[in-house]
């Protein structure tokens, strides 16, 4: 079932061996192995944003490995065009099938992503129907969150070049904190999550921000 996920997971567990420590504080940026936990929710979030970008003609999928869930089941949509910072999206999307582009800029290791001056003037010469956004953490926050300052601007600048902006997060980022807000909840149209959110955060956080939970459609 997670077939797109698999050979990443494989790659990033091997590298973590190495390096031996646990990231499991909060405000501290943890490393791939820990964000691919919830697998089966993030699948769930990623089919579910597919129906609701469906009918859609231009999309930027932000890094992260719940919008990483998602080219499973964009390769299987009609032809988009589609642009990304994410090197690791952009080797799962199908190529023959969309036209896929990769932002330029700097490649952040730690992430696979793609950073700097250059990816925000690129990003800045589009306007696409919807993005798709990742957060390392909402609990206590006014809106999505990323542990890395040098990421805040690119997804500032997504979201500015988009008409549509969905957060995909699974509901352990709810429970979760994260260093920099990138955006307030007033900003993003709707969260798509999963169905273990419980029922307490959903009714504070609703008030702000639309939530979409998988199953509803």
């Amino acid at each position: 079932m997670y077939d797109i996920l698999e050979d990443f997971l494989s790659r990033e567990r091997f590298k973590s061996s190495k390096r031996g420590a646990s990231l499991a504080q909060w405000h501290v940026e943890k490393t791939l192995n820990f964000r691919n936990e919830h697998l089966e929710e993030k699948q769930s979030i990623a089919r579910y944003a597919m129906q609701m970008i469906e009918g859609n003609h231009s999309l930027i999928l932000d890094n992260g490995t719940t919008t990483l869930a998602t080219c499973k089941y964009l390769n299987t949509m009609p032809s988009m065009d589609i642009f990304t910072t994410s090197l690791d999206i952009t080797n799962h999307l199908n190529g023959d099938l969309h036209q896929v582009f990769l932002t330029g800029g700097r490649k952040r290791e730690k992430n696979m992503a793609m950073i700097g001056h250059w990816t925000q003037q690129i990003l800045k010469s589009i306007h696409v129907d919807v993005c798709l956004l990742g957060t390392t953490g909402i609990l206590d926050a006014n809106g999505p969150t990323s542990h890395s300052y040098q990421e805040l601007t690119i997804k500032q600048t997504i979201m500015e070049q988009s008409d549509l902006v969905y957060l995909l997060a699974d509901s352990s980022k709810f429970q979760e904190k994260g260093l920099h807000e990138y955006a307030k909840w007033s900003n993003i149209d709707a969260i798509i999550t999963d169905q273990q959110l419980p029922s307490e955060i959903y009714q504070k956080l609703v008030q702000k921000v639309p939530i979409y939970i998988v199953g509803d459609i």
